[in-house]
């Protein structure tokens, strides 16, 4: 196609004569498999870039059909040449305007022609591949390991007839034979190595491609990536024995289902430090659906780089749960607590208690009965329970065996707790983590934390001094 910028009309630039002094720019066309029914295309593209910045007068083609073979593209194009008032000329169709009524219709007509003829072209070709697919014929380029044979003439065998290549064949069965023991880019790398003969380097898309193609190489033709096959012409270069065995190696080998996601759980995020004295990092590797969390120092030439996240978590972890007193401790605090406890003040405040809970509950079944109103019973239960308030609190033994449940519950609770609640754990006691060679160097507590934590470590097994 060619594009004018002068003002008046010109001819087509492979014969006719234009007016002297107009530019004239030709515009090819990529074309491809396309055929002139997509848009997607570089000199299509170019031609409405033109006509869109107005420096276009006219515009010649040889056939009209060489601007689109799309009815709905070239009508849009006739609508933004009319805006644009620019003149259309066409060679095969010589003193042939398109405006007017009747312009407008042929226009049309033509365009339905032209999508018409690549819509017949498809259909043609889509049942000529569909023929030689159902005869057994391969379509499409030779793959690696065949070749097309050849008549007398030099031209392609009709119908198209796949012969081997020996030495390419060898090469499809030593591929064959390393899938059964390594990866895809293991094998790359190593026919790599060896120099292996290829019609280029050796990748792992060259070996997937040889893998995809496995039921060829078995003797059958293969429509839309292995939906549909058929026996084909041609002969085998695997047996069924070679193909099942690797085909079996690589399932093995293959992950099924998604790639699971990193793990974004860390015990001690944000609270571990490497020797050299940066924070570390979480870090997780996935690799064949085996998930290994590390902390990573991220300086350079440090050589802690990683260490396992789970030995580093587990040790504090370990820390934290023996950080409970021993059990005869426990037992003489609660001893000297009940004797301090053994006062005349604490045994008659005792009394009162039981006195005023009794008046609670008394208070609350009258309001329930209606012997109290509304306002009646929350004025005598607030007062009830300021009296409460006032008096000294007897119930610290009961308190203390809370606790002490609690805290020998402790080792239990951190072996079933979430990874959410041991990283909310750890954050409470630890202050900071050093470690050194893959292991903990030292753990720094909080400070409300290290009497009980310090004295598991400094004092002796059995010491039961209070």
């Amino acid at each position: 196609m060619v594009a004018y910028s002068a003002t008046v009309p010109a001819a087509d630039a492979s014969g006719l004569e234009t007016l002297p002094g107009a530019s004239v720019r030709v515009i090819s066309d990529s074309g491809g498999h396309q055929s002139g029914f997509s848009a997607a295309r570089d000199g299509y593209q170019a031609l409405l870039a033109a006509v869109a910045s107005g420096d276009v007068a006219a515009i010649a083609v040889y056939d009209l059909s060489r601007l689109a073979r799309n009815a709905r593209l070239m009508l849009d194009l006739r609508h933004e040449l009319d805006r644009q008032n620019v003149t259309l000329l066409v060679a095969n169709l010589p003193n042939t305007t398109f405006d007017g009524a009747a312009g407008r219709l042929m226009f049309g007509q033509l365009c339905i022609a032209a999508q018409f003829q690549r819509d017949l072209d498809s259909e043609r070709m889509t049942g000529m591949q569909r023929r030689l697919f159902e005869d057994g014929r391969h379509r499409g380029h030779d793959p690696f390991g065949y070749r097309s044979l050849r008549n007398e003439a030099g031209g392609l065998a009709h119908p198209r007839q796949l012969v081997i290549v020996p030495e390419e064949a060898g090469v499809i069965r030593r591929v064959w034979q390393e899938l059964a023991q390594h990866s895809i880019a293991e094998v790359a790398a190593i026919l790599n190595r060896e120099g292996v003969a290829h019609r280029g380097p050796w990748t792992r898309d060259a070996v997937k491609d040889i893998v995809r193609r496995g039921r060829v190489y078995r003797g059958f033709v293969v429509e839309k990536r292995g939906l549909d096959e058929r026996p084909g012409c041609h002969e085998p270069i695997l047996t069924e024995a070679e193909y099942r065995r690797t085909m079996a190696a690589i399932a093995a080998r293959t992950r099924v289902g998604n790639k699971p996601k990193p793990s974004r759980q860390y015990a001690l995020r944000g609270l571990i430090v490497c020797a050299c004295g940066t924070r570390m990092r979480g870090e997780t590797k996935v690799q064949r659906g085996t998930e290994r969390r590390y902390y990573r120092c991220p300086t350079l030439g440090c050589d802690a780089r990683r260490c396992p996240a789970d030995s580093v978590e587990e040790a504090v972890l370990r820390n934290i749960a023996g950080g409970i007193l021993p059990a005869e401790v426990l037992e003489a605090a609660r001893l000297e607590l009940r004797r301090r406890l053994e006062t005349p003040q604490v045994a008659t405040a005792g009394r009162q208690r039981e006195r005023l809970l009794t008046r609670l509950e008394r208070l609350k079944t009258q309001h329930e009965w209606g012997d109290l109103t509304d306002a009646g019973y929350q004025e005598k239960r607030d007062a009830t329970r300021a009296e409460l308030a006032q008096l000294p609190d007897g119930d610290r033994i009961r308190e203390f065996d809370a606790y002490r449940t609690r805290i020998l519950a402790l080792p239990g609770a951190i072996a079933a707790a979430s990874p959410a609640r041991l990283e909310e754990l750890c954050r409470i006691v630890v202050q900071e983590v050093v470690v050194a060679n893959r292991q903990v160097r030292t753990i720094e507590w909080v400070p409300a934390a290290r009497p009980f934590l310090k004295w598991q470590r400094e004092c002796p097994q059995g010491d039961s001094n209070p």
